[in-house]
Parts: C-alpha cells; structure tokens; sequence
C-alpha cells in the first residue's frame, strides 16, 4: 500500500511540474545615436511606447529612453513605429527574459 501510495504521488507531482505555464519577456525598442528620427513612437500588440532618446550600443533592458514593453506572452508579435516621417514594421519574437529591437 505504501508504494502504491508513493508511486501515485510521484505521478501527481511529475504532471503538475510539466502543465504548461504562461511564459512572459520584456522587450526594448532602440535607436543607435547618430540616426536623428526625433522621438519614435514604437507599438506592439496595440500598445505604444516612446523612444526618447538615442543609445550608444545595445541597451539593457527597460532602459530609459528606450521603448519598453513589459510582461508580453512569449510569441511572435507585429510591430510598427513611426517619428512622424520614418516608418518601421516587421515582426519580433517574443522569448522569456528580454529581447532587444534596433530600428534604423
């Protein structure tokens, strides 16, 4: 009795460790100084954020200046962005921790 006891147990808890949980990442949107586009305004799954600044090299996430999207479901997401003449779109993919976008 006491190892079919375990035995279920030890099956309850390997199905429980292996369900399917929602991943999330952080995304940050960048342009590299020199590019002159003004503030960009970036969107991601119909939400907007702004780059305000330019950047010397690939920033860390959540950085300042930067567009930053915080907690999407990992995936593949449209964007586009615009500083008024400029355009950009595309996709990008979504992974777990963060994922960087340069536009230029």
């Amino acid at each position: 009795m006491k190892k079919l006891f375990f035995l279920v147990t030890a099956i309850v808890l390997v199905l429980l460790t292996s369900c399917n949980k929602t991943k999330y990442g952080n995304v940050t949107v960048w342009q590299k100084i020199g590019v002159d586009y003004g503030i960009t305004v970036v969107s991601i799954n119909g939400v907007s954020s702004n780059i305000t600044s330019e950047v010397s090299s690939t920033p860390e996430c959540g950085k300042s200046g930067c567009a930053v999207f915080n907690q999407l479901e990992t995936g593949t997401y449209n964007y586009s962005a615009s500083d008024g003449e400029a355009n950009w779109s595309g996709t990008i993919k979504v992974t777990e921790g963060c994922t960087t976008l340069e536009l230029y």
